[in-house]
């Protein structure tokens, strides 16, 4: 079990209870840089999934769509730039039947709305915190077209895919797929990674009826769902760590945040910190 002192020390492992609505990479900057649009292609029917995706490159970051809402955002140095991100974009939009509307630019910060028939939204999953050998092609390849066919099965289609070559990240991709909106973003059905610090219960999740798709280490699962918080807490003995895991699932009910499933732990290798020795840990899992 990993940071088991570090959860004593600081008395948590948290996940906060709620997601920004935007999602902030803020990009640095990249002036004098000369534009190289991606080479958007089909994929290879024999290798892909159906779904029809666009794909290609992406190695100038203004052109890496962030998603909110019924809009793509980015932040770009200029209005040129801004404009160049919606002359790729909206026909990618466009070819999956979603309607670009307005845009708006200021302050370096550039929004492009779109609307759908059917209400569907437009959500994205950067693999760059996931577990892989990122200098190898072949594997980041099979990694990306796991995820696609795992939305595709779900119902999810993506919509388009682009391996990200720029020096503020290592070689990686970045998906864009299709959902129904929720007023609450942390409730939508979305493609999420689960990565706080602390072993996971995988068992607990997949009994609970998470859909886990990638057990990507033993602290790092991919599922595709509602988000999830995790919380760890230890104490001296079993009572002790029973009664904290009471303690949690009251402020749980008073949050009206669900819970999931638990799991207690008697420590291996008991640790301890001042006058107290820790015996015992449980994980608890639930949705934000």
């Amino acid at each position: 079990m990993k940071n088991l002192v570090l959860i004593a020390i600081a008395s948590l492992l948290t996940s906060s209870v709620s997601a920004s609505e935007l999602r902030d990479i803020k990009v640095s900057e990249i002036n004098n840089v000369k534009l190289e649009l991606p080479a958007v292609s089909s994929p290879d029917p024999a290798a892909a999934p159906k779904c029809g995706h666009v794909s290609g490159e992406i190695t100038q970051l203004h052109l890496l769509a962030q998603t909110a809402k019924s809009l793509l955002f980015t932040y770009a140095d200029t209005e040129a730039l801004f404009n160049e991100f919606t002359a790729m974009w909206k026909p990618i939009l466009q070819k999956f039947e979603l309607t670009p509307t307005t845009t708006e630019y200021k302050n370096e910060f550039g929004k492009l709305n779109y609307t759908s028939a059917d209400g569907r939204v437009v959500r994205d999953f950067m693999a760059e915190g996931l577990t892989y050998n990122a200098i190898d092609p072949v594997e980041v390849a099979k990694l990306e077209h796991s995820l696609i066919h795992s939305l595709e099965q779900l119902g999810l289609p993506t919509i388009a895919s682009f391996k990200i070559k720029h020096d503020a990240f290592r070689p990686t991709f970045n998906m864009y797929y299709l959902t129904s909106p929720a007023e609450n973003q942390d409730h939508e059905i979305r493609l999420r990674q689960l990565k706080n610090g602390e072993d996971i219960d995988f068992d607990v999740l997949k009994q609970a009826g998470v859909n886990v798709i990638r057990e990507d280490s033993s602290f790092s699962a991919v599922y595709v769902g509602k988000l999830i918080g995790s919380k760890s807490k230890i104490a001296a003995d079993e009572a002790g760590v029973l009664k904290k895991l009471d303690d949690y699932k009251k402020f749980l009910t008073e949050q009206k945040k669900e819970l999931i499933g638990y799991r207690v732990h008697k420590i291996t290798e008991p640790f301890t910190v001042g006058d107290t020795t820790y015996n015992y840990l449980v994980n608890i899992y639930f949705y934000q």
